[in-house]
């Protein structure tokens, strides 16, 4: 819970991982993925397997990176800690950095703030050295679409974000070493709301959902077995109905509380203490499911992240969801004009469709998550 799965405890997603580097042959990638899938993991696992498929990689998370400048560093510093074996183009980071290279990476962002230093300028160095790399070099680079919000914060407008955007596209376009990129909120939803799509539309698209039910009867055995319990099949549809959405952290969730439910004398889960553990979740775990409604405000703004809560609090009343038309006259109340609601609905629920929150189907919406509509109901509706 709450690491980064490793070495055996990384299960399954053989296919999107062959899938992955099969692309990666010829293309940049972008992971499509609602929120705690397992991208931090899937990276992680690539960066484990990169030299014996004949890589070097570099992972890079930013989640709590807050401009431009503050990227620009932490990527100057990654290159010059690389472990990779010395040599080649790597030596320039490591040795021979330009002078504003240098000057970013020893200076606090304080201090290069106070002197309005742009961020552009140790950019075109930056380029200069790339010139040298090679396409057998990943840039593995999570949760860049948190980073892009921060940015947006600082310039509504959209400005700022675009030209970065842009300026990454170009080293994509004119230097070898692939790009990777992930995040707990998609760039492409990002880029979709700040009409920026262009500046990412050179990236191949690859896909991380949940387990089949096939995949997530063998993990929750799995886990049952590491615990000492034999989890009987009648125990197993109760999680699976529970969850709805077989993502690893939900039934990580399930399985957790569940050992401090289940007896030591040889007790074994039930589907009632299934239902015990989820109502124990509901009322001392709540922490697990509040970055759900906390990361909208961050990454949309105040506005826009209310009325995204106001579709998620009706569409949370039922199993199967609520009417589009219902979404749309509670919205006129806040928003009179049609054209403008229109448009926000459509951006809206493109953004809570592809980050995971719901899912579209004809003539409505629905919570993708059993787990994730009762914490709604029950906390925020």
């Amino acid at each position: 819970m709450g690491r980064l799965a490793e070495g055996a405890a990384f299960f399954d997603r053989e296919e999107v991982l062959k899938r992955a580097w099969f692309l990666l042959e010829t293309s940049n990638l972008l992971l499509l993925a609602p929120r705690r899938v397992g991208k931090s993991s899937l990276l992680n696992r690539m960066r484990a397997d990169s030299t014996a498929k004949g890589y070097k990689t570099l992972y890079l998370s930013v989640p709590d990176a807050e401009d431009e400048l503050d990227f620009m560093k932490r990527l100057i510093r990654a290159f010059r800690e690389a472990d990779w074996s010395s040599g080649g183009w790597i030596d320039a980071f490591k040795n021979k950095l330009p002078d504003d290279l240098e000057l970013v990476l020893k200076t606090s962002l304080f201090e290069l703030r106070a002197k309005n230093f742009d961020w552009r300028r140790p950019a075109e160095e930056m380029e200069k050295l790339l010139k040298g790399a090679d396409a057998q070099t990943i840039l593995l680079i999570d949760e860049l679409p948190l980073l892009i919000g921060s940015i947006v914060h600082q310039d509504p407008a959209g400005t700022r974000a675009e030209r970065f955007l842009l300026w990454l596209k170009r080293l994509r376009e004119q230097y070898q070493p692939r790009w990777f990129f992930a995040g707990s909120i998609g760039l492409d939803s990002v880029a979709r709301k700040l009409r920026l799509s262009g500046t990412i539309h050179d990236l191949q698209p690859i896909e991380l959902g949940a387990f089949s039910e096939q995949k997530a009867r063998e993990y929750l055995v799995g886990r049952g077995k590491y615990y000492g319990w034999q989890l009987s099949q009648e125990t197993l549809d109760a999680i699976l109905t529970a969850v709805e959405w077989p993502i690893p952290f939900h039934l990580n969730l399930i399985l957790e509380e569940l050992r401090g439910i289940v007896p030591e004398d040889h007790g074994k889960p039930s589907p009632a203490l299934v239902e015990v553990a989820i109502t124990r979740l509901m009322a001392h775990g709540r922490t697990h499911f509040y970055h759900w409604d906390e990361r909208l405000e961050k990454l949309l703004g105040a506005r826009f992240a209310q009325h995204c809560e106001t579709i998620l609090s009706l569409a949370c009343r039922e199993a199967n969801g609520v009417q589009i038309t219902t979404i749309d006259l509670r919205l006129s109340q806040e928003i009179s004009s049609q054209v403008e609601r229109s448009q926000f609905l459509h951006q809206s629920l493109d953004l809570l469709t592809g980050d995971g929150y719901l899912i579209r189907q004809e003539g409505s919406v629905r919570f993708r998550s059993a787990l994730l509509r009762r914490y709604w109901r029950e906390v925020q509706g």
